[in-house]
């Protein structure tokens, strides 16, 4: 794929020797000080996450090669900054540098201006997280509160909402989305608590690839056997679990379930949540779907079959091939430098090659990326838009 952008770029020049980068990630601001150039285009290290309920389908779809110890893996943390896990820089000068670092030494670049403008403080987290889910098993039924309840009840993160776009589903495979009838919390929780099994009172939906959910903080949820989903989601992990299919831990005990805040947590009145429809910006050999638009992040869907130049908007997306595989040409920075290297090429303008699965961080002082399909086959990508760059998080103050 490399031939076809060749001709496109120009020559590779010689630069200067790349900084030395730290080794693992450090949020430490002082610590880890990025190279005085312009921010460019990211690509991470993935994180990977065991559960009992994974899967094999990274291996099998996504041809990832995994480390060894790794039997079977639930997800797969692309763009994520958490204390514990945290996306390393892998392409550039920056490379082996955290998100982190990107995100408090250089927030103007990465967010964009009118973005910082509507954030009520300096960001200190990158404010989602993108990941993939591979269900082998169904997942716990669960929900997520809102930021009004995050911060009545302390969390130490703020509420969660999410976006679940279906990459597989094995014939069969069905989500559990909110109630299967309007209801009201208190109308739920007497059904519970009357011994109706929780199952019975929730909305079953059949998934095929292509289907996209947005699950609004308190919708009661669950990711069905046999699905693997790509999510988008606020960067938090507070989770109320109300059933396990009574599953056991690893040492033989039942998970814990938390009902209380559970249902403090669901939405009043509960509802059924179905597939969404796509908003249809373009219709040709190329398009855009619009599939979210919420106050944290727009969710996009490209469909392209031939290279397209897209024209930065001077916010943050994060773009994922969902289908097929495709060359990236872009422009370092709102100026060049001849400093950065893609691993292949050493030059102003620079090259990525993605195949399905991969991410790339386009900050907001990127100016334009040139998209070139793979054999001009359909290709699909997932272009998640920045919208708030802080969100609720009390351990920041």
């Amino acid at each position: 794929m490399l031939k076809i952008m060749t001709a496109t770029v120009n020559s590779p020049t010689p630069s200067a020797p790349l900084p030395s980068a730290p080794t693992q990630a450090n949020t430490d601001a002082n610590t880890n000080v990025l190279p005085h150039m312009p921010l460019y285009p990211l690509r991470f290290a993935p994180v990977y996450k065991s559960a009992l309920w994974g899967g094999g389908r990274f291996r099998s779809l996504l041809n990832r090669v995994l480390p060894a110890e790794l039997c079977t893996v639930a997800e797969s943390w692309e763009v994520c900054d958490r204390d514990q896990s945290q996306s390393i820089i892998q392409n550039g000068p920056f490379r082996g540098y955290a998100l982190n670092d990107v995100v408090r030494q250089r927030p103007l670049e990465l967010f964009g201006e009118s973005c910082l403008c509507r954030s009520p403080k300096r960001p200190s987290r990158f404010p989602l997280m993108l990941k993939f889910l591979d269900a082998a098993q169904s997942l716990s039924i669960q929900v997520h509160p809102d930021d009004h309840l995050a911060e009545e009840m302390n969390l130490l993160d703020g509420g969660k909402s999410e976006a679940w776009v279906v990459m597989d589903a094995r014939p069969g495979s069905s989500l559990l989305l909110g109630t299967a009838q309007t209801c009201s919390r208190r109308e739920l929780a007497e059904a519970i608590q009357q011994g109706v099994p929780l199952e019975s009172l929730l909305n079953r939906v059949a998934v095929q690839p292509g289907d996209c959910f947005y699950l609004s903080p308190g919708t009661i949820h669950a990711l069905g056997e046999g699905v693997m989903v790509a999510e988008v989601q606020t960067n938090s992990d507070v989770s109320f679990r109300l059933y396990d299919w009574d599953r056991l831990d690893p040492d033989g005990r039942p998970r814990k379930l938390m009902l209380e805040e559970a249902l403090r947590a669901a939405a009043d009145p509960c509802e059924p949540v179905t597939a969404l429809v796509p908003r249809t910006a373009e219709a040709s050999r190329r398009f855009c779907e619009q599939l979210v638009c919420e106050k944290n992040f727009t969710l996009n869907r490209w469909t392209i079959f031939d290279p397209i130049s897209w024209v930065a908007d001077s916010r943050c997306h994060l773009w994922t091939v969902l289908e097929g595989s495709v060359d990236a040409l872009f422009t370092a920075g709102r100026r060049t430098t001849k400093t950065y290297r893609s691993g292949r090429e050493c030059d102003p303008d620079a090259i990525e090659t993605l195949q399905q699965g991969d991410t790339l961080l386009v900050p907001a002082s990127c100016r334009s990326i040139t998209w070139i399909p793979e054999g001009h086959t359909q290709t699909v990508l997932l272009d998640v838009i920045v919208e708030n760059a802080t969100l609720r998080q009390p351990l920041d103050a």
